[in-house]
């Protein structure tokens, strides 16, 4: 894949938040390094995954991809134009481009506002600014025509948001995100605050937008069986950075990074006998502080295959087979890994 099929490209992301200590006299006693050094792409149609445990840093990348949060350092790469370059008009035009879904459909909805206001208000906020050429009625119009789209009766479009289930909220929210005709939703978590019952039809829903309307996604979740279902491509994220990527069918089949395997070790297998003889890996340990100074492989003090060069040097993504890249210094120069 070229650099043209790539829709997102992030380069060096950082995202670092500061802490201050002081009432009056504030003074700054250091930082959390919540995005620390994040590169990754997204071609045209895919489905990314970006898994890791709460806390890695995968919901601030998202932020910062949206550009709900200012990027510290790196670039961030949509269909070719760098988006912190671009003046705030600007922004505001590439914005119809990628859109949003948040993790919790009970608080990211206005409960003040009708279902089909909802969907409507984005496309009523471009046509005020002059950028979309659409009357109110083409708006309603439109509005219901995702909402139907979605799953939701358009006998539904008077309804506030507390009237609705977590699934049909989450569907108002798609439809919202659906809005603007982007080319690429950001799903931060978009199940995982929904009951198993009903997550499965929200993914189905989520493959079935993707298909119709030439969709990519980043998509972000820390269930691993979610993502394996989802996206083609995955990216391990531990303590702000991505330790590993490949396509799912080779990461599930042959992992490399120690905290790959750790989080495939606890993924249960519904085979009771499988399930019973495999090992689990138990990782020892708590997850560092993303405020603390740090040096050498940021996993080193939980991976049970650590070497001394790993306290002194970070390693960085190498690639050990096509479309196969991992941040260990177990593999560094590999061309090929054949799994166990």
């Amino acid at each position: 894949m070229t650099e043209k099929d790539n829709l997102l490209d992030v380069r060096g992301l950082k995202v670092h938040f500061p802490i201050d200590k002081g009432i009056v006299f504030k003074r700054r006693a250091g930082w959390v390094r919540a995005v620390d050094g994040v590169d990754f792409h997204i071609g045209r149609g895919e489905a990314l995954g970006l898994v890791g445990e709460s806390g890695c840093g995968k919901s601030t990348t998202a932020m910062a991809v949206a550009q709900l949060q200012k990027p510290t350092a790196g670039d961030i790469f949509f269909a070719g134009e760098n988006l912190g370059s671009l003046s705030p008009r600007e922004l505001k035009r590439a914005r119809m481009g990628f859109q949003i879904v948040f993790q919790d459909p009970y608080s990211s909805l206005n409960p003040r506002m009708r279902a089909a206001d909802i969907i409507a208000d984005p496309l009523r906020i471009y046509a005020r600014k002059g950028i979309v050429a659409m009357s109110d009625g083409e708006i309603r119009t439109k509005a219901i025509s995702l909402m139907e789209r979605c799953g939701l009766s358009p006998s539904f479009a008077g309804r506030y948001p507390h009237e609705f289930s977590g699934g049909q909220r989450q569907r108002i929210g798609i439809a919202r995100a659906l809005a603007l005709d982007p080319k690429l939703i950001i799903a931060d978590e978009p199940v995982s605050a929904l009951d198993v019952s009903i997550q499965s039809q929200i993914l189905n829903l989520l493959k079935d937008l993707q298909k119709d309307f030439d969709l990519t996604f980043l998509f972000i979740a820390h269930d691993l069986a979610v993502i394996e279902y989802f996206c083609s491509r995955i990216a391990v994220m531990y303590l702000g950075r991505i330790v590993e990527t490949s396509d799912a069918k080779s990461l599930y089949r042959n992992p490399l990074h120690p905290y790959t395997r750790a989080l495939l070790s606890a993924v249960p297998i519904p085979d009771p006998i499988k399930e019973r003889s495999r090992r689990r890996i138990i990782l020892s340990g708590d997850v560092p502080s993303p405020s603390a100074e740090r040096r050498g492989c940021p996993f080193r003090e939980r991976c049970p295959e650590a070497m001394e060069r790993c306290a002194l040097e970070a390693p960085s993504l190498s690639t050990v087979e096509e479309g196969h890249e991992v941040s260990c210094f177990l593999f560094e120069g590999s061309k090929t890994v054949v799994g166990n």
